[in-house]
């Protein structure tokens, strides 16, 4: 894997550091240190296919961990629950590498909509995330902790269910999809006998699906099965036998999951963490919340 760099934009991260400063200043609770944004650069690296990869890289301290981030479904990893996670990381002077996977496509700076034919799939995905550990090995760094948000926190877990380098020594999954619970349980079932149905027509031409929060999900029937088949049994086995240690943060009013998936988590032997009154996203002061079990997490 080539990779090349180039100076990115830091004009987000200065306005939320400004924020974040402002609103120390006022508070009566806390002491709080004025810094100044990380160092970033925008990381260029060639994946399988010749596509080109874009991440953002801010260094931190020597000998700490360095922090593969991982988005959500569709997503880049440019969105406020991404940067609240990303800047409080690299606030904390941990190196962050927070990647945007390619779907496909070369330097993708947007996330995508759920009508765009979408045939990447989830083993492509994960083969990025495997060559963005791999990078950071490769600079050095010998302890790395995967965190991701929604799908991203799944696509760790795949991650770590199959070889993972050496070097990766704990997952800490935000908002860990219940991929049933998004769409119906019947519907999803539904949808995955129809792509199953087209391929043993030797059909895989792109169809309307439905996943996650896409209503015409348009893929071909391999792709689709890709992301659909990691439905809840394969989830919790993956947790329960991951040499890898895990640990889930969960909003308790996140409307993308089950009542019950808590409780599934816990019985799979995952270290899970619920966000009382918390969304999917973790808006609003909740935000403060995840950030902060975040990096207790990351220091444990």
């Amino acid at each position: 894997m080539r990779d090349h760099k180039k100076t990115s934009p830091e004009i987000y991260r200065l306005a939320n550091h400004l924020l974040r400063n402002a609103m120390c200043a006022t508070s009566l609770l806390y002491a709080c240190i004025l810094a100044l944004p990380a160092h970033s650069e925008t990381i260029e690296a060639t994946m399988s296919g010749k596509i080109i990869a874009t991440a953002d890289f801010r260094p931190g301290q020597a000998g700490l961990p360095a922090v593969l981030f991982i988005h959500g479904f569709l997503q880049t990893s440019n969105y406020q629950t991404a940067n609240s996670i990303a800047d409080t990381i690299s606030d904390a002077d941990y190196t962050l590498l927070a990647p945007t996977l390619t779907l496909g496509i070369d330097r993708r700076k947007q996330s995508l909509p759920c009508e765009a034919i979408h045939a990447h799939t989830m083993q492509e995905d994960v083969a990025e995330i495997a060559s963005w550990v791999n990078w950071l090995v490769a600079k050095g760094y010998n302890k790395v902790i995967l965190v991701g948000h929604s799908y991203g926190s799944l696509q760790a877990l795949a991650y770590v269910s199959g070889k993972p380098n050496k070097a990766v020594k704990k997952v800490i999954a935000t908002s860990l999809v219940d991929i049933e619970h998004a769409v119906g349980e019947k519907i999803i079932h539904t949808e995955i006998d129809r792509a199953q149905s087209a391929i043993l027509q030797n059909n895989n031409t792109p169809h309307d699906f439905q996943i996650s929060y896409c209503k015409k999900y348009v893929a071909p029937p391999e792709s689709f099965l890709s992301y659909a088949q990691w439905l809840k049994p394969r989830i919790l086995e993956a947790l329960a036998t991951s040499r890898v240690p895990l640990e889930v943060i969960i909003g308790s009013k996140d409307q993308r999951m089950d009542a019950n998936w808590p409780t599934l988590l816990k019985a799979s032997h995952a270290k899970v963490s619920i966000v009382d009154g918390a969304n999917h996203f973790f808006d609003a002061e909740h935000e403060f919340v995840l950030t902060d079990r975040v990096l207790e997490l990351i220091a444990q």
